[in-house]
């Protein structure tokens, strides 16, 4: 036998050898019957749209004032009364400096102040100690929620324990002394400042120190007709300097611009309430009421939403990424694989009860791409928690004792 015949004669044996095998295998599938489930589990399921839109508010734009470097006198998000000095601005960097220093001596001053005067209510070193522990995890719980407003209020009242628990120890004969260095030191400090210009709000509301130049373009006397593409300008742009050098949201309300689909514009005007999560902004999530849904020039629609709620993240905030949650439903998550119809036109799931298949309604609340939300009736011969839906077998039927 050449070489040539004796490899045809092995390549042909292998291929047989190959058949046999792969038709063995598909014998065997069809022979063994294997079921694969799921248990039915309560889940909670959001109908929800995604989009990206804009804050709008009634907004007034604060300008700089005379000098080159401006001290803030009012934070971030601050509640601010009409008139209220929000920032004073000074000639130079020095004269900043010298007026932070005598800010800094005035607060140390009313702590001195508050510490000796609840000296008197027996407070001892131990209760002291519990209480600046107990304030310093507070802070720190305010600085970790990013609540930083509330942990101001946390570090002041630190201080003042701090203070007292320095001066409980030395004695009550130090505190005319210190007081009166302190006081002493500030008058100094005031008396070289050369003042400065200050920037009072036209009306009340919250203070925000930044400012992107849509204030004055974009209000809420504007949002019926606010069409998609402005929406879209306003995210798309470019972040420029602004000349104002703060602002004060005077409004209680604010509004989310965004724009949606058709389909989802029908669900909308159906509904008063909506619930916005900003994933980018909140850890929380907001309800809203539905202020506006219109079709622009352009065949687009826009949805508009209102809300009272404040914070300051949400002031500062000008486009952002949202979820619209239309509804929620709490139900049993079925699988689509799961989801079958009877001989009778009946839609449900056929469970796996002990070694026999039994066929269970379900009443479909809502669907995803990947399953569905049932309603958990508690009648019998419907869908209950817990029950194993069969997603996956051959030749299923109802009543059926598999192996």
């Amino acid at each position: 036998m050449s070489r040539k015949t004796f490899f045809r004669s092995l390549g042909a044996v292998l291929l047989l050898l190959l058949v046999v095998v792969y038709m063995g295998y598909q014998v065997m599938e069809n022979l063994t019957e294997k079921i694969i489930t799921a248990d039915a589990l309560e889940i909670t399921a959001q109908d929800k749209v995604s989009t990206t839109g804009i804050f709008i508010r009634q907004e007034t734009p604060l300008y700089s004032q005379q000098g080159s470097a401006v001290a803030f006198l009012a934070g971030e998000g601050e509640k601010v009364a009409r008139g209220q000095a929000v920032a004073q601005f000074f000639t130079d960097e020095s004269q900043l400096a010298l007026y932070r220093q005598s800010q800094a001596l005035g607060e140390e001053i009313e702590s001195v102040k508050y510490a000796f005067t609840h000296m008197a209510d027996g407070s001892d070193g131990v209760k002291l100690d519990s209480l600046i522990k107990m304030n310093m995890l507070q802070l720190g719980a305010k600085l970790q929620q990013g609540l930083v407003s509330q942990a101001e209020e946390y570090a002041s009242k630190l201080d003042a324990m701090i203070v007292q628990r320095g001066v409980a120890q030395k004695g009550d004969t130090d505190y005319a002394m210190i007081l009166q260095q302190l006081e002493s030191e500030k008058a100094q400090i005031d008396a070289s400042l050369q003042g400065g210009a200050a920037v009072t709000t036209p009306a009340a509301g919250y203070f925000v120190g930044k400012t992107d130049g849509c204030e004055e373009s974009l209000t809420p006397e504007g949002l019926k007709t606010l069409s998609a593409g402005a929406i879209t300008q306003v995210v798309e742009r470019q972040e420029s300097a602004a000349e104002a050098m703060g602002k004060v949201v005077d409004g209680y309300s604010w509004y989310f611009a965004a724009p949606v689909s058709a389909e989802e514009a029908k669900k909308l005007k159906e509904l008063n309430k909506v619930t916005l999560r900003f994933p980018q902004l909140l850890a929380e999530d907001i309800s809203c009421s539905v202020y506006d849904v219109h079709e622009d020039e352009t065949g687009d629609w826009v949805a508009v939403f209102q809300s009272g709620y404040m914070n300051t993240a949400l002031l500062m905030a000008r486009d952002q990424p949202a979820d619209i949650i239309l509804r929620s439903y709490t139900g049993l998550k079925v699988p689509k694989e799961a989801l079958r119809q009877n001989d009778e036109g009946e839609w449900g799931a056929y469970c796996l009860e002990g070694a026999q298949v039994v066929f269970k309604k379900v009443t479909i609340l809502f669907q995803t791409d990947s399953f569905y939300v049932a309603k958990e009736t508690g009648k019998n011969g419907e869908l209950t928690r817990y029950d194993k839906m069969v997603v996956k077998a051959k030749d299923i039927e109802n009543r059926k004792v598999v192996s």
